[in-house]
C-alpha cells in the first residue's frame, strides 16, 4: 500500500472516529434532555389543582360591537356565551400543568378553544362587512380581534387591506407595531403578517 493510500485510510478512520464521537455525545445530550423532561412532566402531573385567576377569563361586550345581523350567521352570540380563557402569553402544556395542575388541563384546553372560536367568528363577520363596503364596522371587529391577540392571519390582513383602502398609512404602521408586540404561538404567523403589511407599506399610496 502506497504512502498516499495509507494517509487516505488514516484520514478516513479519523473522520469515522470524529463522527462516531459526535453521535455518541449527541445521544448522551439527548438522553439527558429526555430524562429532565420526563422528570418535569412527572412533577407537573403531581401538582394539585389550582383555580384559574378570574382576570384571565374573557367575556365579550357585544354592545360595543356592530349590530349582529339577523340569524347570526357566524354564531357570534353562541360563541360569546361560552367560557373563554385569555392567557397573557402562549404557555406549553408543561407550564400549564405546573401552574394549574393536571386536573385543569381539559378545562383550559376547552376555554382556549372557545376563545379562538370567538375570534374566528368575529374575523369572518368582519370579512363579510368589508365585502359589503361597511369598512368602519369591519374595523371595529378587527381591532377587537387584534387587541385580543388573535392567532388568525386574516384578522390582521383584513385590517391592513382596509387601512390601504382608506389610504391611512399611520393606522397601517400602528397595526404593524401591534403585530410585532402580540404573542403568537406560531411565530410563522407573525412573520407572514409582518411581510404582508410591509408589502402594503412599500406599495404606492
Amino acid at each position: 500500500m502506497g504512502f498516499l493510500n495509507i494517509l487516505l485510510v488514516v484520514a478516513s478512520l479519523a473522520v469515522i472516529f470524529v463522527i462516531a464521537y459526535a453521535v455518541r455525545r449527541h445521544t448522551r445530550q439527548q438522553d439527558e434532555i429526555n430524562r429532565r423532561f420526563l422528570e418535569e412532566e412527572e412533577a407537573a402531573n403531581s401538582v394539585r389543582k389550582k383555580e384559574i385567576e378570574s382576570e384571565l377569563f374573557y367575556t365579550p361586550d357585544l354592545a360595543a360591537l356592530p349590530a349582529i345581523p339577523e340569524g347570526d350567521p357566524h354564531s357570534v352570540k353562541r360563541c360569546a356565551k361560552r367560557t373563554m380563557l385569555r392567557l397573557p402569553r402562549p404557555m406549553t402544556n408543561l407550564e400549564l400543568k405546573k401552574q394549574y395542575g393536571l386536573a385543569q388541563m381539559d378545562s383550559i384546553a376547552q376555554y382556549e378553544e372557545n376563545f379562538n372560536e370567538y375570534l374566528k367568528a368575529i374575523t369572518a363577520w368582519a370579512g363579510d362587512l368589508a365585502e359589503a363596503g361597511e369598512l368602519r364596522d369591519a374595523l371595529v371587529l378587527l381591532n377587537e380581534a387584534v387587541s385580543l391577540g388573535s392567532e388568525f392571519r386574516n384578522s390582521y390582513k383584513l385590517a391592513a387591506d382596509i387601512h390601504v383602502k382608506n389610504r391611512d398609512e399611520i393606522k397601517l404602521q400602528e397595526l404593524r407595531f401591534k403585530v410585532t408586540a402580540n404573542h403568537f404561538k406560531d411565530p410563522a404567523v407573525r412573520n407572514h403578517v409582518v411581510e404582508y403589511i410591509d408589502s402594503k407599506l412599500a406599495s404606492e399610496w
